[in-house]
């Protein structure tokens, strides 16, 4: 019996070291699929970068090469470091000048194309190409009076492009079609003149755009036209400079800033990534330390150190689980070899027993013919003498075989007794060792169901709760609900007062519900600023009045950080299954709903089932 139990506890052991192994391999999973999708979203910034993106998918799809993925992170962390220097830089101010120029410009049908095929040229290029565009642009408009024998020669090329002084029209009736030299360089000339006029504003430098215009008035030669050409293009870059930023802005649509507010930073996103792992005892200061570098060292030089930290850290967390697994593995092992010893100990005693047995039989064989032989002494006897003589030899002997049992009995018994011993000494350190198995493991399932920082359940906690729950639901058809929080402007409250305050929120937003709902209820932190709950038996406006309730307490639940009053709200959305759903379309419905929640002002909660009204 007790055999049988060691034995159970033996395969108990080893399917606990299966479900371990698999919480390992959805971890590496996780790890995985995150780089990939941080991967795609840094994707289309550079070609070169593109290339190594692909690299470290390919890396993580496979067998994981340490050196060869720092190798990579180390070119990534290079190649993203020159393009925030090269994003950082004003290097289109000029580009961006003759692009405002061209638009402006009032063109005939024809030209259409042409100033097109010029424009996206401007937007490809930035300022090392400012020369070359110029006179791209200086070519055009000569292109366009050279070109025109009918409708352009009716009037100057100034005044059509930029629709002014249009009786020049009656004054222009009878130029030749055919144009010379002297005509060509007067045409660059007034196309030079009226382009320095449109340049002169009063943002333009002091003086300098008017002393171009009256060197163009007094040129006579083609080259000096393209030397003031080549000075203009120089001085476009500083007249536009102290507006470049406004106009950047004036270009991006309020949509595009919204997304771009909304997007975590790529810092964001690898602090929510560690706060999904499950950190050892001996890594919580390293990784609290990592997150804080992640909080304050933002600069693009920055990254490369940083990066490669993350991969460094997570490297040091999948070591140690591989430790873990590995000191678990020989814990085993040691069980293995402790229930051979057993295991020969009883052989070894079914032996031992059997040994017993056989002398026993022995010994009553030898025990009963000595008691014939005096038997038959005693029948056979003649002479007193001569019988006691025979007598007392036989009980003699009869002695010694008793002796002999009684020694062996004894041999057998100790060694039995120091067998026995040294096995209860292996078994109690053995389920001393077991315990402590025991809690560890039950300790390290916790923390795998359960948020780190907040304390609450997490998602892998909810999809097991969630799975119970519809399976539940399908058999008794009680009313199941689910809905969705999310934070509002949560990220707002990270870049004002930093991660810490927002770690405050999540951990107070999170106990605020937990404390709250009901014992039947369910929460888990879902991901991010994200929360999930269960409600059984409850249906869709039950659940809406239950939610209002908790969103009111949040509202007025008075956070301050560092002294400071801080507004926290919460949006949520709900749903109920109905015969037929899936989990995937309930939440679907319910993310919807949230959805809606944000479009109508955020603080409010909406039924998956109103979306159509």
């Amino acid at each position: 019996m007790e055999l049988e139990q060691w034995k159970q506890k033996y395969y108990d052991q080893l399917d606990r070291l299966e479900e371990k192994q698999t919480d390992w391999e959805k971890l590496e999973g996780t790890l995985k699929k995150t780089i990939s999708r941080l991967s795609l979203a840094a994707q289309g910034q550079h070609s070169t970068l593109d290339r190594h993106l692909n690299e470290l998918r390919i890396a993580i799809k496979n067998n994981i090469n340490r050196q060869r993925l720092e190798s990579v992170v180390d070119d990534i962390s290079r190649i993203l470091a020159k393009l925030e220097d090269k994003q950082s830089q004003s290097n289109r101010e000029s580009i961006y000048s003759l692009e405002l120029l061209v638009q402006k410009l009032t063109l005939p049908k024809s030209a259409l194309k042409q100033q097109t095929k010029l424009l996206k040229q401007f937007s490809k290029s930035d300022d090392t190409q400012r020369d070359d565009l110029l006179k791209s642009t200086l070519d055009f408009l000569l292109t366009l009076i050279t070109q025109d024998t009918n409708e352009t020669q009716k009037f100057g090329i100034m005044d059509r492009l930029f629709s002014r002084n249009k009786n020049f029209e009656a004054t222009a009736k009878n130029k030749p079609n055919i144009i010379s030299d002297d005509q060509q360089l007067n045409i660059y000339k007034t196309c030079l003149i009226d382009l320095l006029s449109k340049c002169d504003n009063p943002n333009s430098p002091n003086g300098k755009i008017s002393a171009l215009k009256l060197g163009a008035q007094n040129a006579q030669q083609k080259n000096e036209l393209d030397k003031l050409s080549s000075q203009l293009s120089n001085l476009i870059q500083f007249n536009i400079q102290t507006s470049s930023n406004k106009t950047e802005v004036k270009h991006e649509t309020q949509a595009q800033q919204n997304f771009v507010e909304s997007q975590p930073t790529i810092q964001e996103l690898l602090i929510r990534l560690l706060e999904q792992l499950i950190i050892p005892d001996g890594l919580v200061d390293a990784a609290n330390k990592m997150k804080h570098r992640l909080e304050h060292d933002a600069e693009p030089e920055n990254w490369k150190s940083l990066l490669k930290d993350v991969v460094q850290l997570i490297n040091s967390i999948r070591s140690r689980l591989q430790q873990e697994k590995q000191e678990f593995e020989n814990f085993l092992q040691q069980v293995t070899d402790r229930l051979k010893n057993l295991d020969q100990f009883l052989q070894n005693e079914s032996s031992n027993l059997l040994q017993a047995e056989n002398q026993g039989k022995e010994f009553d064989k030898q025990m009963g013919l000595n008691v014939d032989e005096i038997r038959l002494d005693i029948n056979q006897a003649t002479e007193l003498t001569s019988l006691k003589a025979n007598v007392n030899s036989k009980l003699d002997t009869i002695a010694g075989h008793i002796k002999t049992y009684r020694d062996s009995e004894n041999i057998r018994f100790e060694n039995s007794q120091k067998q026995v011993d040294a096995m209860q000494s292996k078994m109690q350190s053995l389920e001393s060792e077991t315990e402590n198995l025991k809690k560890l493991v039950i300790e390290k399932n916790r923390l795998a169901m359960f948020d780190t920082l907040t304390g609450i359940p997490n998602r892998l906690s909810y999809e097991k709760k969630a799975g119970e729950e519809i399976a539940r639901w399908k058999r008794f058809s009680n009313p199941l609900s689910l809905a969705i929080w999310d934070i509002d402007l949560f990220k707002k409250v990270n870049d004002t007062y930093g991660h810490k305050a927002g770690d405050k929120v999540l951990k107070t937003v999170a106990q605020l519900l937990v404390t709250s709902i009901r014992e039947t209820d369910f929460l888990a932190r879902y991901g991010g600023e994200e929360f999930v709950m269960l409600l059984p038996g409850t249906k869709q406006e039950e659940t809406l009045r239950l939610v209002n309730k908790l969103r009111e307490q949040i509202e007025h639940c008075g956070f301050h950080y560092h002294g400071e009053s801080v507004k926290i709200t919460i949006s949520c959305g709900v749903s109920s299954f109905n015969n037929g759903d899936t989990l995937n379309q309930v939440f679907e419905r319910a993310d919807n709903a949230l959805y809606k929640a944000k479009e109508n002002g955020r603080n409010q909660c909406v039924i998956a089932a109103c979306l159509s009204d």
